[in-house]
């Protein structure tokens, strides 16, 4: 039985695709929102702001279907990879404890139902199946938390101490500020939500979306392998730092 290969140098192209997918659906459903005179949909939440399911809904419902569909599925791949990487010892082969590997195979569940729920939500629109697309939005949302919090928690160790391994601390930094970044966004929108300033929060609820894309987006440096692989002498400096704090 032969072991499948995979092609370590084209990793990187599973979450460019889905941060860049998910920008451009964002941008082209609100310019088209913009365009159009930011009118009113029937069932709109917000009477300022249409939300993303609002516009999705609609004569844009094909084309928010294909974005989601494309973000959702190299979403879940890129989730994978990301923790597929860690461990991996053709890339950075990390000896973790055991809570910190239950963790990634929570991280990845997680990423799994966000992945799937956004698909269902470009099926299951809000105009003609509002009720299970609640219940989608809700399920979408926790897998997205629960996984961006638990892969920022195993990949902590690359943040607050210097990394041997090429540019993953950036990465890793940038992953974590834009998880904080969404986090205080939604406490935010949530507040303002509550206190009835509807266009407060509607424009918060898109800049946690495209915050979302930045976060995708930041993990290209999570996977992106040179050709010739990490560099041994990069692992080793990473598990003589490790022996150390023993």
């Amino acid at each position: 039985m032969h072991r499948i290969r995979v092609p370590l140098q084209h990793l990187w192209l599973f979450p460019f695709i889905s941060g860049t997918a998910w920008f451009v659906t964002l941008a082209v459903l609100l310019i088209t929102w913009f365009a159009k005179g930011m009118p009113k949909y029937p069932l709109q939440s917000n009477p300022y702001v249409a939300f993303i399911s609002d516009i999705g809904a609609f004569t844009l419902k094909p084309f928010f279907l294909t974005g989601a569909s494309i973000t959702g599925i190299t979403y879940i791949a890129t989730v994978i990879l990301v923790h597929f990487a860690r461990y991996d010892h053709r890339v950075y082969g990390i000896a973790d404890v055991r809570w910190k590997k239950a963790l990634s195979i929570f991280a990845m569940v997680c990423g799994i139902i966000a992945g799937l729920g956004l698909v269902l939500l470009g099926i299951l629109d809000t105009a003609r199946y509002r009720l299970a697309h609640q219940w989608l939005l809700l399920a979408c949302l926790l897998g997205i938390v629960g996984s961006a919090v638990s892969t920022t928690v195993v990949y902590w160790d690359q943040v607050w101490k210097p990394s041997p391994f090429r540019n993953l601390r950036f990465y890793a930094t940038i992953s974590a500020a834009t998880v904080l970044a969404d986090f205080a966004l939604g406490v935010a929108m949530y507040g303002f939500m509550r206190a009835k300033h509807w266009r407060i929060a509607g424009i918060l609820e898109w800049s946690m979306a495209f915050v979302g894309a930045f976060y995708i987006l930041a993990f290209v440096g999570f996977v992106s392998v040179p050709e010739e692989g990490i560099d041994e002498r990069e692992r080793e400096a990473l598990l003589r730092r490790e022996e150390g704090e023993e």
